[in-house]
Formats: structure tokens, C-alpha cells, sequence
């Protein structure tokens, strides 16, 4: 009995949470603003001086905020302003308000409806890195190879604020060329170190800008090869120091050869090479 009511108890509150997150889920829909809509963020309607006496062509009779769902506007047709890309979605209001005559904005350009975010520090030709359909720029590495750091490989695909750190208030200006300038987290976070070896400058000696690959270290003093490649420096150089170090097998395998069942008591040659090689360690 105890336990139908418990169960009878947890349908009840999975009801009212989910009625609850409808209700929510309405009010939420409710506040968006449809694209013939008003919001008082956007300041009051657009004066009606020269608009048709008959209210009911564009309005509801029961709201005179609700545009009827059958109105229809040809914009370019009426006014000579094709709208395409994202501005054939724009909320009319945005544009239509009585903050100012439409004149107005369009003699501004772009930057009558839209604030320079860059300062007009790269002039007010938006269109020519930005298009009506997206706001990314378009043309940006193009244009960087003008500059004295062109953008290749994976500097070509990352975000300008990375290097640019005042770009979101338009100073793009003035950003270092050299790889550590940008770069010197990653040297003190790789392993080995790079601080501590000092090879916190000139990162180029080793690394491309395609990835971080230390494609051009060579590892003089003691040939890597098989198994070898792929181990972590710190496995052969404590503390992650890149100093000389014994190149005899046993320097670093003695664990191994230690732990091996008949190693030591067969008196084997720590000469590992004897038996082993650097592709497998087995017989």
C-alpha cells in the first residue's frame, strides 16, 4: 500500500515538472519578438504619418501590436531596397523606429544600423571583409599577408584574439611577430621544459607552424630509434634536463635487468644489446 502511494506520489511530481517546464518553455516562446513585432528596446514605432488610413490592412483588430499573420511587404518593390542575406530576417523595427529617419541610416552605411566594433580603425568599407550573410570576415589571412606576419597553416585558422588580444574594441595593432612572444605558456608547460633548457626563444629551430611537432630537433648524442622514439624525454633525463647522460643500456634498464627472473643470478651482461635490441625487448 506504502508503496503504490510512493509511486502514485513520484507520477505526480513528474507531471508537475513537466507541466512546469511547459509553462516556462510558453512564457520563453511568448518573449520572442517575431519579425513585424515591437519591443521596447528598439524605442517606439515608426510615426505613421504617411501610412494607409485603414489600420486593419497591417494590425489586428484586438491588438494593435500584433501584425496580422497573412501581411505581407514587399520591401524591395515599396521602397527600392532589396533585403538579402541576414537582413531579410532583420526585426523591421530595428531599422524602422523613431530614433530617426531610414534616410539617415543608409547615408551612414553599414555603420548606421550597425556599431564599429573595430573603431574605424579598418576604415568603414564593411563589405569588404564582411558579406549580408554571416558576420565572419571574409578575405582576413588574404589581407594579413600584407602584414608583416602572414598567416600560414594553423596561425591561418586561429581566433585574432589570441594574438590580438584588444581586438574586440578594434586595436589589432601592435601584436609581436616573434613565436615566443606568443608562446611562452607552451614552453613552460612542455615537457621537457623549455625554460629551464633554455629554448624558451626561437621556437622555429624545432617547431613548425603546422603543428607543434619538434619535427626539427635532432637527437645527436644518442641515436633514437625503434621503441625509443616515442618515449617521453623525462624517462631518460630526470627532472626533464636536457644534459648528457650515460648512453650505457643498464643507465637507464637497470630496473629491468634487476627485475628480470634469471638476470642476476645467471650473471647476464648488462651489455643489453647482447640479446635485445631497441624494437622489442624479448629474446
Amino acid at each position: 500500500m506504502r508503496s503504490k502511494r510512493r509511486n502514485r506520489a513520484e507520477l505526480c511530481l513528474k507531471v508537475c515538472a513537466i507541466a512546469s517546464f511547459l509553462a516556462l518553455l510558453g512564457v520563453a516562446c511568448n518573449h520572442a519578438v517575431p519579425r513585424h513585432g515591437w519591443s521596447q528596446q528598439w524605442g517606439l514605432m515608426v510615426p505613421h504619418t504617411n501610412f494607409p488610413g485603414d489600420c486593419g490592412l497591417c494590425h489586428i483588430p484586438e491588438d494593435w501590436k500584433t501584425i496580422r499573420d497573412d501581411f505581407e511587404f514587399d520591401h524591395e518593390a515599396v521602397t527600392g531596397y532589396p533585403l538579402s542575406g541576414a537582413h531579410s530576417e532583420a526585426n523591421c523595427l530595428r531599422c524602422h523606429n523613431d530614433r530617426g529617419p531610414v534616410g539617415a541610416y543608409l547615408d551612414r552605411g553599414c555603420g548606421g544600423c550597425h556599431v564599429d566594433p573595430h573603431q574605424s580603425n579598418l576604415g568603414l568599407d564593411c563589405e569588404r571583409c564582411h558579406v549580408e550573410s554571416t558576420w565572419s570576415a571574409i578575405g582576413a589571412v588574404s589581407d594579413h599577408a600584407r602584414t608583416r606576419f602572414p598567416l600560414v597553416a594553423a596561425h591561418a585558422v586561429t581566433p585574432c584574439e589570441s594574438c590580438h588580444v584588444r581586438s574586440r574594441v578594434g586595436e589589432y595593432a601592435g601584436a609581436p611577430a616573434e613565436c615566443h612572444l606568443c608562446h611562452q605558456k607552451d614552453a613552460a608547460l612542455a615537457q621537457p621544459n623549455h625554460v629551464i633548457n633554455g629554448w624558451a626563444v626561437g621556437c622555429e629551430r624545432c617547431h613548425s607552424q603546422a603543428n607543434w611537432v619538434a619535427v626539427g630537433f635532432v637527437h645527436n648524442a644518442f641515436l633514437l630509434d625503434g621503441a625509443h622514439v616515442a618515449q617521453n624525454c623525462n624517462a631518460c633525463h630526470p627532472g626533464g634536463l636536457a644534459v648528457p647522460i650515460s648512453q650505457d643500456c643498464v643507465a637507464c634498464h637497470l630496473p629491468d635487468y634487476t627485475g628480470a627472473a634469471n638476470h642476476v643470478t645467471s650473471g647476464f651482461s648488462t651489455n643489453c644489446v647482447t640479446c635485445h635490441n631497441t624494437t622489442a625487448w624479448s629474446n
